[in-house]
């Protein structure tokens, strides 16, 4: 009996749970890039014109070109509940129907007009915008998932077309907004303490964790929470410390941006970092850049981080302001003070990831 030779026995490539997560976020987005990066375009349109004085932000023709590139972000929550959903194998307008009752007016009229002691049956109701936001849905979502699969096994088969939507609408949205968007919440308002607790101790560690982590937290929704910081600061003072250290993490997308185009031999991979760029660079709508490339290799991933936390470090090293709330942009770079100091650690990061994504690549697929 001939001894069992292990090399010739074939072995299955273990795919680990953060690449099953990153894998599953990355194909939901695959649907939606083209229409982010059409419509990340038409930002980065509207700001050459109204920089350059050709158009004005009160024009009826700014308002509707606005609506027309600002869509895809505002109904985030519905676009991607239905390629979420249907990457799960659930019925996809079942989850564009969780997304779009976040933003259905009976319930925003609520936020809108901060109402007081909400509850669904008893229980308190946290409030809440969830417009542009991405983790609520990302979980709402795949619980759906879970339910949907449960519920074809339970219910009889002919009568499942409108029954499991039913029960899955009326389970997962209060749920969501009980649950699942308040836990956003929480962990925002945790982070935005820590933060302000750092600030007050040392600009490069501060810096250094915001240019690291600012990618990641947009991706999760949980930077809004961090926002209401840079705006107290700018009413307080009219300088904030924090926008410049932030500032340093789109830049270096834009850097790995650079970086995945120039090295790339993939046509569509190129297409799709090369029309990230130009929204990235003139409007610091970065989307296309953080869904089409950052989520999908990990390897970017650490470039970011290690090149965000960098230039993030030096803005907060030499205490550089932000003198307006302003998306980080080269048209935006005159909205902080310094100039040549803020141009020094913005700069430091894009070219520090563009260089790291040349020499390391971008391999390390999720997808």
């Amino acid at each position: 009996m001939n001894p069992i030779n292990t090399n010739d026995v074939p072995t299955e490539k273990k795919e680990t749970v953060m690449n099953n997560i990153l894998g599953t976020v990355s194909g939901s987005f695959a649907p939606i890039l083209g229409v982010l990066a059409g419509s990340g375009l038409i930002s980065a349109l509207l700001s050459i014109l109204t920089t350059v004085g050709w158009l004005s932000h009160e024009s009826g023709t700014y308002a509707i070109l606005a609506a027309a590139g600002h869509a895809i972000f505002y109904f985030f929550p519905v676009f991607l509940g239905i390629t979420l959903a249907t990457k799960l194998g659930a019925n996809g307008y079942v989850g564009g129907a969780i997304g779009a009752a976040l933003l259905e007016p009976h319930y925003t009229d609520l936020v809108v007009a901060k109402a007081q002691n909400v509850d669904f049956l008893g229980v308190p109701v946290i409030l809440a915008n969830y417009s542009s936001t991405v983790f609520p849905i990302l979980i709402a979502v795949s619980i759906y998932s879970l339910l949907n699969t449960f519920l074809k096994r339970i219910i009889y088969k002919d009568l499942q077309m409108f029954i499991n939507p039913l029960i899955s609408l009326v389970v997962i949205v209060p749920l969501t907004v009980l649950v699942f968007g308040p836990f956003g919440t929480y962990v925002g308002e945790a982070l935005a303490v820590f933060i302000q607790f750092l600030s007050a101790r040392s600009g490069i560690l501060t810096g250094a964790v915001m240019g690291a982590v600012w990618s990641f937290l947009t991706i999760l929704g949980l930077h809004w929470a961090v926002i209401p910081i840079f705006l107290a600061n700018l009413a307080k003072s009219g300088l904030d410390p924090l926008s410049p250290m932030v500032a340093a993490a789109p830049f270096a997308q834009i850097g790995m941006g650079l970086g995945v185009f120039f090295k790339t031999r993939d046509k569509n991979l190129k297409t799709l970092a090369g029309s990230g760029l130009v929204p990235s660079a003139l409007a610091g709508t970065t989307e296309i850049i953080t869904y089409g490339i950052l989520v999908r290799y990990k390897r970017t991933m650490a470039i970011v981080a290690v090149s965000g936390a960098i230039g993030g470090a030096i803005n907060g090293a030499f205490g550089v302001k932000g003198t307006g709330f302003a998306l980080p942009s080269f048209l935006s770079i005159p909205v902080f003070t310094p100039v040549g100091l803020y141009l020094i650690g913005v700069l430091t990061a894009l070219i520090l990831a563009m260089v790291l994504t040349l020499v390391l690549g971008y391999e390390g697929k999720t997808c």
